[in-house]
């Protein structure tokens, strides 16, 4: 018997792991259903997260052909590992919004609001500029600064002089708006994920029991408790008893584990062969994501790249931690605002010094070799809402993930208005110094229907999936501000999937930042 079992050792449970095993009276398992290989070279190295896309270590989900974006289906890498999606991130550090927590806040969950959350991003956070208002020092998530690139300098210069946003040298602070370098999580050339800073550190702990190899089957409930975790390890089913679960599963696993063990709608549940246990309507609805596209220019000052090139790189790495596997990919950033009258950015900008291409489709394979730069403006306030249900009452068998993307219009016109800015930012001094013809699109792609075929064509996630087991007190809530099952004792839920509203940014860092206050919840 457990205190506490936390499923899913993600960047969410890896944290829960670290802080509810301090007291060495409360007994904690920490169950994962991918291995512990969050130490491997193609892991660690940050350059290398995309050789790890539909490997082994990936759940390697794919969406239900969107209606609205060609039919295409999408691939979305999820982490089958210990670190869970914090071994394939690109290591951006962004908290989002203040304004995001306020509205969770007034959304009906007091304890949530910017002024709640601020000292939980602190004590997460070691960042190599010191402690500050905004900002910790001797936190256990390293936090710093990238030395960028020529080209990634002139990006930022060119988005403050066509947007006329001022040159934002922290994101996190006290303002979001304007073009900078993003702050990554890398520490020595090395990945900085909460399995390598706050799981490993306790792995000895006589109180922690990390289980892994282990797919979790479903809840154990006795009426309206839950009671444990059915899992299956090395082919055996077996039950983790304990007197609080904690879902750590994300965006995606975690609303599948609810429905899987009859907590969801009822009649959808019945329909996949689950007996239903808890009605509980809101369980994998309210999907929200992230969307960007690929811009790719000719670029005469960046890195060329080639097979070769990225061999030597590799080697580099394995040989000093250094070179541009050490580095994350996306240098620099901007959040700007379409409208006067808006009332936050709602526009992110990632910026590369290398070509890049949309992972979930077969169009412009090799741009990767030569000289480029990759401009990606997203769209971070979608108005498209989409589901997570059971594609059967398999455990084994993947969730049907349907994002919705572009059921609402809207997000399509944001987007072409996005890349008519990317273009007219791409023209702008000093960038122009450094960009060659654009590529992809080419100029050939002109007017707005053109554009929204391009997009439909080529526009991709950002890989930020939220909301599914949303926090609140209206029907479609799955947890309470305290994190609880609504209608269930012994149950919580800390992961993204928790999210009211989507924050205006990458989401790892809010992430850690649920599980820092869910410890707390969880506590006491």
């Amino acid at each position: 018997m457990f205190d506490v079992a936390i499923v899913g050792a993600g960047s969410a449970g890896c944290v829960l792991a670290h802080r509810l095993s301090a007291e060495s009276s409360r007994k904690v398992a920490l169950i994962e259903a991918g291995p512990a290989k969050h130490r491997s070279l193609k892991v660690r190295a940050p350059g290398m997260y995309t050789e790890l896309w539909r490997s082994k270590l990936d759940w390697g989900f794919t969406t239900v052909p969107q209606a609205h974006v060609d039919r295409r289906e999408m691939f979305w890498p999820r982490g089958r590992v210990v670190g869970g999606t914090n071994s394939f991130n690109t290591l951006v550090y962004i908290r989002g919004h203040r304004d995001n927590y306020d509205e969770w806040r007034d959304l009906g969950n007091p304890g949530w609001g910017y002024a709640d959350v601020l000292p939980y991003f602190k004590r997460a956070e070691d960042n190599s500029r010191g402690a500050s208002e905004f900002h910790g020092a001797g936190g256990l998530l390293p936090v710093h600064d990238a030395e960028p690139s020529p080209v990634a300098r002139a990006f930022v210069e060119a988005v403050a002089a066509r947007c006329n946003v001022p040159i934002n040298d922290d994101f996190n602070g006290a303002s979001q708006d304007g073009a900078g370098f993003y702050q990554v999580c890398v520490r020595d050339g090395l990945r900085a994920s909460t399995a390598t800073h706050f799981l490993d550190p306790v792995r000895a702990r006589d109180n922690l029991t990390v289980i892994t190899g282990a797919l979790a089957l479903g809840l154990v409930l006795d009426g309206d408790r839950c009671t444990g975790v059915r899992v299956r390890v090395r082919g055996r089913d077996e039950v983790i008893e304990a007197r609080e679960v904690i879902v750590c599963g994300g965006a995606i696993g975690s609303p599948h584990l609810l429905l899987l063990s009859g907590i969801g709608p009822g009649d959808e549940l019945k329909a996949a062969g689950v007996e239903p246990r808890h009605e509980l309507p809101g369980v994998g609805k309210h999907l929200e994501d992230h969307l960007l596209c690929f811009m790719v220019y000719r670029a005469t000052t960046a890195m060329k790249l080639s097979r070769m090139r990225l061999a030597i790189e590799a080697v580099k790495h394995l040989a000093s931690r250094g070179g541009m596997m050490a580095r994350s990919p996306v240098e620099a950033g901007a959040f700007v605002r379409h409208s006067a009258d808006a009332p936050r950015p709602d526009d992110q900008f990632h910026f590369l010094p290398y070509g890049a291409t949309p992972p979930n489709t077969d169009v412009e394979r090799d741009l990767m070799w030569g000289r480029w730069a990759t401009l990606m403006p997203g769209l971070i306030y979608p108005r498209s809402h989409g589901e997570i249900t059971l594609r059967s009452n398999d455990p084994a068998a993947p969730p049907l993930i349907d994002p919705r993307y572009f059921s609402d219009p809207a997000d399509l016109e944001h987007l072409v208005a996005g890349v008519k800015l990317a273009r007219e930012i791409a023209a702008t001094a000093p960038l122009t110094e450094h960009l060659g013809g654009a590529h992809f699109p080419g100029d050939n792609v002109r007017t707005d229907d053109e554009l929204r075929a391009w997009i439909r064509l080529s526009v991709n996630t950002i890989f930020h999936p939220t909301g599914t087991c949303k926090m609140g007190n209206d029907p479609l809530a799955v947890v309470d501000p305290a994190l609880r099952v609504r209608g269930m004792r012994g149950l919580r839920v800390a992961d993204a999937s928790i999210m009211p509203r989507i924050i205006g940014g990458n989401t790892n860092a809010p992430t850690i930042m649920i599980a820092e206050k869910a410890a707390d919840l969880a506590a006491g």
